[in-house]
């Protein structure tokens, strides 16, 4: 497996992903994208700001997600960030429907981890699999974050290779 910047060419694969995973947080009850974001302009976005990555096995494409350097976010919290040195955001991630459950998502957060020591990221406090997922990978709860386009609460959690 490895980790590659996307290319407009896997939007295709990458949309089908994306959309497999709205169906899944609607039949949860999840109203987690669920208003048509992100939608393909999202992803083309991202590709030319270069921050939308794909893991790829082989040619087939089993997962997606934006990284960036920094989230306006995040600068405020209802608990707190234990680690204030810098850090990546992992936003947008998708997994393909048919490897669910094979800790894809873990083996993303362990490649990135070589190269950033300290990683943040949120999710929908409804989203169970993904807050699981997110403390069985070595992340912790931090506390709460609220979306500053429509104040929206999302659970926050960070892995910092300083603060183990």
């Amino acid at each position: 497996m490895n980790l590659t910047k996307a290319k407009r060419e896997d939007i295709p694969a990458i949309m089908a992903i994306v959309n497999d995973a709205k169906a899944y947080l609607k039949k949860e009850g999840i109203p987690q994208w669920q208003n048509g974001y992100p939608n393909e302009e999202t992803f083309e976005g991202d590709i030319e700001k270069g921050i939308l990555y794909v893991l790829k096995e082989e040619e087939e494409i089993l997962s997606a997600f934006a990284m960036l350097d920094y989230e306006s976010d995040y600068d405020y919290i209802e608990g707190a960030w234990k680690d204030d040195s810098p850090y990546i955001v992992i936003h947008r991630i998708a997994v393909k429907e048919e490897r669910k459950g094979q800790n894809i998502a873990g083996k993303i957060f362990t490649m990135l981890e070589e190269e950033h020591p300290h990683i943040r990221i949120d999710t929908h406090e409804k989203n169970r699999s993904m807050n699981r997922c997110l403390l069985k990978n070595g992340f912790t709860y931090c506390g709460v974050i609220y979306l500053k386009e429509d104040g929206a609460p999302r659970n926050a959690y960070e892995y910092s290779k300083r603060k183990q």
